[in-house]
């Protein structure tokens, strides 16, 4: 090789980049027939490491599975790593993955040029530009079967933040791979600028509104004020030769004052501006919440509340159907958390009214939905679009929400394929029916429910993070019925809307208050309704004992001092009272519960001494 012989590298050999990292390497000393050096990183350090880089790595594990999809069957292993090129996270496919290779790419390995030589990690950690090294263009000459092709996330202060990194046996390299790895890069930018600044308008816009929720559109973060807080890398881009410095006021970078501009968001979060220079823009309004621009009376009707039936004495609710009452008035997007029975679609049905909407509000549980013909059932079909179809078409249950409230109950289970489908809608509000070749144009509020952990699905390639980003401008959680400081209140509302409503002595409040409730007030309305079955319409007072015979081995009064025992104490009681009205079938306490079969087992085990 002619550089081991006098460090100098032909100049037709390689590019520029891979000559410039040569002859550094070969001026540090290294010798490209010797075998690489296998620096790594302690576990307590490349711990810390994550944990310094939480936000970042969390976006680019999503971002990083997304790939591992666009490039499956090619063999490929997706890295990611820190600015200094040490490697914090690897996927790969689990077939015809060898070894060697996963080896060299194992967390805690540093793939700094100095250490590693020309490689495409290095390249980007010390140029802080994408690259691609491909077979013999690696330094070493062990590298010379990898291909390599990296690109930098920047953090929205311009900071190079981390490493995006696809690497393969060279025989399986693709032209394009360079190309989805800056696209990956640049989700997971976009993705930082909303994480950092959640708690600022931000304002997404493009010349033509279809570029709008794609990586080609700029954003902008504002403070209430007006004043900037930051742009985008392509923010920059397409407001060339208007400053974008910080404290620049959105009146020097458009034509339309601020004040106004919010007037117009008060009526739709979409609209059109017009730069300094002139060029027109569509814009996309996040984080708009009207409160904390301007003033907004948004006075719901409290017979809406009580027609429901709904009760939010607890501050924790209260403040939560607030925030639903503000996020109608402006359309937001509305994503509601909870775990099962504990109100989702009552809450859901209440925004529909708070909006006051004269459209449907259209309910759609997500689980129940055949996954075939998903698509038709949403979005509907025109006469002859597929064999068994309705002679003359059908309107789908989108279209059938238009000037109403489509309401998407158990939104994680919705299949991964059909969520790019979804996604499309929520970016122009337009649908296409099955067989049609028009776009139709809907004007919807949009509440979405989930009882499932989305983060954790969306770690697991089963639910998009970008959907996420869609469908929840505004998050809110309902808790569980067991932590409600309203429960009497709810109980005595739920007797209400039975035929001749009965009266609870106190006893028995208190021991249907002791119960865990794992349905929520779904089950507390079954058993209030099968309390006043069994205790007959005639008896007016329903006591402890009564409570007691359907809802068996619960202690018979409740004490302060019990209910000031510690969570340990609280948690055995309550698999006891499971265990017993099971029967002690482990597996159903285990289900109902959403425990471990150990973990009942563990807490059986620590109540022996205490029932002997």
């Amino acid at each position: 090789m002619l550089l081991a012989k006098n460090g100098v590298l032909p100049s037709h050999l390689f590019r520029p980049e891979i000559r410039t990292s040569w002859q550094c390497c070969f001026n540090l000393g290294l010798d490209p027939y010797d075998k690489p050096r296998l620096d790594t990183v302690s576990q307590s350090a490349l711990a810390q490491l994550r944990e310094q880089n939480e936000l970042v790595r969390h976006l680019a594990l999503i971002e990083m599975r997304n790939l591992q999809q666009q490039i499956a069957g090619s063999n490929f292993i997706i890295i990611f790593a820190n600015r200094d090129g040490i490697i914090l996270d690897e996927i790969s496919e689990d077939i015809a993955t060898p070894d060697t290779t996963a080896s060299r790419t194992a967390p805690g390995n540093i793939w700094s040029e100095d250490i590693k030589g020309t490689n495409a990690l290095g390249l980007v950690s010390s140029s802080c530009e994408p690259r691609i090294v491909h077979g013999s263009e690696h330094y070493f000459e062990k590298y010379s079967d990898l291909t390599c092709a990296a690109a930098p996330i920047f953090d929205p202060c311009g900071e190079m933040t981390g490493i995006i990194d696809a690497t393969s046996d060279c025989r399986s390299r693709q032209r394009h791979t360079l190309a989805l790895v800056k696209m990956s890069c640049l989700t997971i930018e976009n993705s930082l600028f909303r994480n950092c600044y959640m708690e600022k308008l931000i304002i997404e816009f493009h010349n033509r509104h279809e570029f709008l929720g794609t990586l080609h559109s700029g954003m902008l973060a504002f403070e209430q004020d007006g004043s900037l807080v930051r742009p985008n890398r392509q923010a920059n881009f397409l407001l060339q030769g208007i400053p974008l410095h910080p404290k620049a006021h959105f009146n020097e970078i458009f034509s339309t004052p601020f004040d106004e501009f919010l007037n117009s968001l008060h009526k739709s979060l979409l609209v059109h501006l017009t730069d300094t220079k002139g060029s027109s823009f569509a814009v996309k309004a996040f984080n708009f919440y009207p409160d904390r621009f301007y003033n907004i009376s948004v006075n719901p009707s409290k017979k809406t509340i009580k027609r429901l039936g709904m009760v939010y004495d607890d501050p924790e609710v209260e403040s939560t159907v607030k925030m639903v009452e503000r996020a109608v008035q402006v359309n937001a997007p509305i994503l509601i958390r909870g775990e099962t029975g504990t109100g989702k679609e009552l809450l859901a049905r209440y925004a529909h009214m708070a909006s006051d909407r004269k459209g449907d509000f259209v309910a759609v549980n997500c689980s129940a939905l055949t996954e075939t013909l998903i698509e038709s059932e949403l979005f509907g079909y025109t006469d002859g679009a597929f064999t068994g179809a309705v002679r003359g078409g059908s309107v789908g249950l989108v279209q059938q929400a238009d000037k109403g409230t489509l309401f998407l109950d158990e939104i994680g289970v919705m299949p991964v394929q059909f969520q790019v489908k979804l996604l499309r809608f929520l970016d122009r509000w337009q649908i296409r029916p099955v067989g049609a070749t028009v776009d139709i144009q809907l004007n919807i509020q949009l509440v979405s429910a989930s009882n499932s952990d989305l983060t954790e699905a969306i770690q697991s390639g089963k639910f998009r993070g970008d959907l996420l980003y869609r469908i929840n401008a505004v998050e809110v959680d309902l808790p569980p019925l067991r932590e409600r400081t309203d429960f009497n209140l709810i109980v005595k509302t739920i007797l209400e809307t039975l035929d001749k409503p009965p009266q609870l002595e106190m006893e028995a409040l208190e021991l249907l208050e002791s119960y865990h409730w794992p349905g929520n007030i779904r089950e507390l309305r079954n058993f209030l309704t099968r309390l006043s079955i069994f205790t007959g319409v005639e008896k007016e007072i329903i006591c402890a004992k009564d409570v007691q015979s359907l809802l068996r081995n619960l202690p018979s009064k409740i004490s302060e001092k019990d209910k000031r025992g510690n969570l340990a104490e609280q948690e055995r009681d309550i698999v006891l009272y499971v265990y017993a009205r099971h029967k002690g079938n482990i597996s159903a306490v285990a289900r109902e519960l959403g425990i471990s079969r150990n973990k009942v087992y563990k807490k059986l085990k620590e109540a022996r001494p205490q029932r002997s």
